[in-house]
């Protein structure tokens, strides 16, 4: 059993031939038998031209995300069910960042040359199962032949009731400034697969966090149920960079204590090893999936408490929003202030800052 509550499949497992060789109306069939009958809410799922769904109450939440391979994930870092896992949860986080439940996914999967009919299926495996686990379905997408490498590209809808939609925009001067769970593991993690370090103790620990990380909708559901958070963001492209999106869309500023941020215990050891600054680790670790949220000072201590009893997952405070002059600084723990830059990931180049 793998750590997401299936078995890993191996090679001999699964189905053998190019997509080519296989054909796509065989595919589809496979991925339908895959997949399974649709749940509640949709009408009619794969196999058809389109998808036809069963309007929800409250308001739609629509995302979508594009990964590529070489770019967002390697294939010998992670099996492709990994990978399935890992692009479907960022979609997930989307949602949860937005104060919504996800409901349906489309999927499209673009494969070159040296991708099997069986590669798909195990992609399919890892997508479907954060999918389940989380209360969505796919419903549908596309499967096409590219040149090289392998795209994955998600659309996910969610549902959330209008009175709790949160969004970037909301956050006040005088908020304070809380992170969910623990940061820099993500980052820590790839350093320590790209250093070829021996994946054990807290290391192994990085690495499982970067491969294998969890939307935090339970967390941000009891953060509305127990407050008014007025902004929240996930931190899928780190700390600074997302913190930085955060206080541009509400036209505030933002005062992070590093030694505040909930440095993560793997983060240290692996910075430790490769002699990186566990602070700078944390403040530009992407894929971190943890959520950031703006909320009134006095909401914090019982935000802290509520979610430790209901999700047991950290809150942590790290800093506060201020008036858009002062700008966006982190403050170190001599008091001094330096600019809080970008130093996270940036999509659109496809490389970090």
């Amino acid at each position: 059993m793998d750590g997401r509550g299936g078995r890993r499949a191996s090679r001999a497992d699964l189905p053998g031939g190019t997509l080519g060789d296989v054909g796509e109306l065989t595919l589809i069939e496979r991925l339908r038998e895959l997949i399974g009958p649709p749940g509640p809410g949709t009408i009619m799922g794969l196999g058809d031209d389109a998808a036809i769904l069963e309007p929800k109450a409250g308001l739609t939440v629509l995302t979508c995300d594009a990964f590529v391979e070489g770019v967002h994930f390697r294939r010998d870092y992670d099996a492709l069910d990994g990978i399935g896992w890992k692009c479907m949860v960022a979609n997930l986080s989307d949602v949860a960042a937005m104060g919504g439940f996800p409901s349906q996914a489309v999927v499209s999967v673009c494969v070159g040359s040296g991708v099997s009919e069986g590669d798909v299926l195990e992609l399919y495996r890892g997508m479907l199962r954060a999918a389940r686990k989380y209360g969505a379905e796919i419903v549908g997408g596309d499967v096409v032949s590219s040149d090289d490498g392998l795209i994955v590209s998600i659309a996910l809808l969610g549902v959330v009731d209008a009175d709790r939609v949160v969004t970037r925009r909301g956050a006040v001067p005088g908020d304070a400034l809380v992170v969910t769970g623990e940061l820099g593991g993500s980052e820590a993690g790839l350093a320590a697969l790209m250093a070829k370090l021996p994946v054990e103790g807290e290391v192994g620990a990085a690495v499982r966090r970067h491969l294998a990380p969890v939307p935090r909708i339970a967390e941000a559901q009891a953060l509305i149920d127990v407050g008014t958070p007025h902004a929240m963001i996930d931190l899928s492209d780190g700390l600074s960079t997302d913190a930085t999106h955060l206080a541009e869309e509400s036209r505030v500023g933002i005062s992070v204590r590093e030694d505040l941020l909930p440095i993560s215990a793997h983060a240290a050891a692996v910075s430790d090893a490769l002699g990186l600054d566990p602070v700078e680790l944390a403040l530009r670790s992407g894929e971190e999936f943890e959520i950031l949220v703006a909320l009134p000072a006095s909401e914090v201590e019982r935000s802290i408490e509520h979610l430790a009893a209901i999700t047991g997952t950290r809150l942590t405070m790290i800093g506060q929003v201020v008036e858009k002059g002062r700008g966006s600084v982190v403050v170190g723990s001599d008091g001094s202030g330096r600019p809080l830059r970008r130093t996270g990931y940036e999509h659109a180049l496809g490389r970090e800052r």
